[in-house]
């Protein structure tokens, strides 16, 4: 069964068009990962600077699996250097 990520970001105000470009980087990347299958990315229209991702894995450990790719690859620290904070992520099964 497929499963949903929800991922909220929020960036750092003098940040926030650089991450828009790495946004923009991952919505046609990120389907191609192994167990990707699709995502959307939302801007909240009250706050310029927080940013939802809504991605759709084959599973929770395939996606596991990309985080842990892009943490030893340096990604990881590249995106959070944009960052307020850690984003906040969760997994959602359809009822």
């Amino acid at each position: 069964m497929n499963i949903s990520v929800i991922v909220n970001f929020e960036t750092k105000v003098s940040k926030t068009e650089e991450f828009v470009v790495i946004l923009n980087s991952v919505k046609s990347e990120l389907p191609k990962v192994e167990g990707c299958i699709a995502v959307d990315i939302f801007t909240d229209i009250s706050s310029t600077n927080e940013f939802t991702l809504l991605e759709t894995w084959q599973s929770k450990e395939l996606h596991q699996a990309h985080l842990s790719r892009i943490n030893k690859d340096g990604t990881w620290e590249m995106i959070a250097s944009h960052l307020i904070q850690d984003p906040k992520v969760n997994y959602f099964s359809s009822l």
